[in-house]
């Protein structure tokens, strides 16, 4: 996963925490602002929800802590870190339950970014980074490569209006 806040003495144990770090970082740092949020980051007080079921509430925390300090919010699923990506496939995984998971997950992180620049009057940048792959060299190249455009194309089928959504890819 992401090891922006490590396993380090004093690290932000919770969103509040978390916000009040990034104010202190914000303070330091000179210039336009703009928060970057993955899908893990969304405050569930508690509850337990799958990335694939994230919700705008989920992140309206975060939307108001940007409104506040007049930033924008950009936005990424989470196709990492989750049992369901162990294998190292998401969007290209043979497994057609493993990937209906994730291209639902990139879905919801699409709307949900659509809502997020809607709410704060500038587009939010979606970026989807897809780490699929093998370290060696499988027999087979095609058919994953297959799979994640078959994916792609349902994840972007859905248009959204561009003053509120960017779309980016990494892989």
């Amino acid at each position: 996963g992401i090891q922006v806040t490590g396993n380090t003495p004093g690290r932000a144990r919770n969103p509040e925490e978390l916000m009040s770090d990034l104010d202190e970082a914000l303070r330091l740092i000179p210039g336009r602002h703009r928060l970057n949020l993955h899908a893990i980051y969304a405050v569930t007080n508690g509850e337990t929800v799958e990335r694939d079921a994230l919700e705008y509430r989920h992140f309206s925390p975060w939307v108001e802590f940007a409104k506040q300090r007049g930033m924008g919010v950009d936005f990424n699923p989470t196709l990492f870190s989750h049992p369901l990506a162990a294998s190292g496939y998401t969007l290209s995984s043979g497994d057609e339950r493993v990937r209906r998971y994730w291209i639902d997950h990139c879905k919801a992180t699409r709307r949900l970014s659509a809502e997020i620049g809607k709410a704060l009057g500038t587009p939010c940048l979606h970026n989807i980074w897809i780490a699929d792959g093998a370290k060696e060299v499988p027999a087979d190249r095609l058919s994953p490569r297959l799979r994640l455009k078959e994916s792609l194309d349902e994840i972007f089928s859905e248009q959204y209006d561009e003053r509120y959504l960017v779309d980016s890819l990494e892989s």
